[in-house]
């Protein structure tokens, strides 16, 4: 019996879910994006950006932690949030370059504020910072929509590696493997091939191996595993999953994320109303603008034109609400109560 009961337990301890969010995306010029401004607003600081020669301010009252790590012995200007960010710019020459990706994190309420901290580090510092990456981690608490913290991390990363023998600090060309691995990206090409030739179940198999060895894919699990761990090690119940609801075995769609949205959301209401508002006082003011040299001119007949306009629309409106409406052939009229009469 007590094992048993030990099994419940076990079993209803993994059924307690955490929230689950890792996006990544990059940063680029093409979309008018700059890294020194992007690392101004993570942050709440003002930066100096040399390429575009203007200053970046941002307030982020619910930043909680700021920090950046790079690989052994890298230089101290590397620890320089205006220094990284200005170089990292100048080591691009193309207008649609990408200078810095950017991971976005959720993190569990269920830890404590340092918890979090050393949980960020430890994921940054295996999966970024050991293959050469300099990462730029801001962490945020905002309210959320249930008036709780909503606790999460930017982590902002260079695309080159560390080079001191070049003006910028950076390496002259990019590390291609770190947007994806040049063998697992041929492999999985070759096999969609395949596959789109001859759609068998086991080179759909094939394609879905290789296609979870992406970057993007081992970032995910590697980010579950940190975070179960960290919980399990604070003797925290909740789990997290990185998998798709659907290779869970959970019958329903994924919830799309809001973000900027759902405060938006919040407040369409008052928005419209104001913005309905302000369009009405703005044609007013138009036609009153409009209207002024003629009023002007002769107010008097200024003001029977207005009544004799306002007159004819309304004597308009009125026929057409009167119009005879034909019967349509495929629906039966109601019953009238009203008596015709014929003279």
């Amino acid at each position: 019996m007590m094992d048993g009961r030990q099994t419940t337990r076990f079993r209803m301890t993994r059924a307690v879910m955490a929230t689950y969010h890792l996006r990544a995306k990059v940063i680029q010029r093409s979309a008018g994006q700059s890294a020194v401004k992007s690392a101004a607003y993570r942050h709440g600081v003002r930066l100096w950006d040399e390429r575009l020669g203007r200053a970046f301010r941002y307030r982020k009252p619910d930043l909680r932690h700021s920090e950046i790590l790079a690989p052994e012995g890298a230089a101290d200007w590397v620890f320089s949030r205006r220094e990284l960010w200005n170089r990292a710019e100048a080591a691009e020459r193309r207008i649609n370059s990408v200078p810095a990706r950017e991971i976005e994190i959720s993190l569990p309420r269920e830890l404590s504020a340092d918890a979090r901290i050393e949980l960020v580090r430890g994921y940054v510092r295996e999966q970024f910072v050991a293959r050469g990456m300099v990462a730029d981690i801001a962490i945020h608490a905002p309210l959320g929509a249930d008036g709780v913290e909503q606790p999460h991390a930017h982590v902002m990363l260079t695309m080159r590696r560390l080079d001191p023998s070049t003006p910028t600090g950076f390496a002259k060309t990019k590390a291609r493997e770190w947007n994806e691995n040049p063998v697992i990206e041929a492999a999985l090409r070759e096999a969609k091939n395949a596959y789109r030739q001859n759609e068998t179940p086991e080179l759909a198999a094939q394609v879905d191996a290789l296609d979870k060895q992406r970057n993007i894919h081992v970032w995910r699990e590697a980010w579950a595993t940190h975070v179960n761990s960290a919980l399990a090690e604070a003797r925290v119940a909740a789990r997290v999953d990185h998998r798709t609801l659907e290779a869970q075995g959970i019958r329903r769609q994924a919830e799309p994320h809001l973000g900027l949205a759902r405060h938006i959301e919040r407040s369409y209401g008052f928005l419209k109303e104001r913005v309905a508002n302000w369009l009405a006082v703005v044609k007013r003011n138009e036609l009153y603008r409009a209207f002024a040299p003629y009023e002007r001119r002769d107010p008097a007949k200024f003001t029977r034109d207005v009544a004799a306009i306002r007159s004819f629309t309304d004597e308009l409106m009125n026929q057409w609400r009167r119009r005879p409406r034909p019967a349509r052939p495929d629906r039966q009229e109601p019953p009238s109560n009203e008596v015709s009469h014929e003279w």
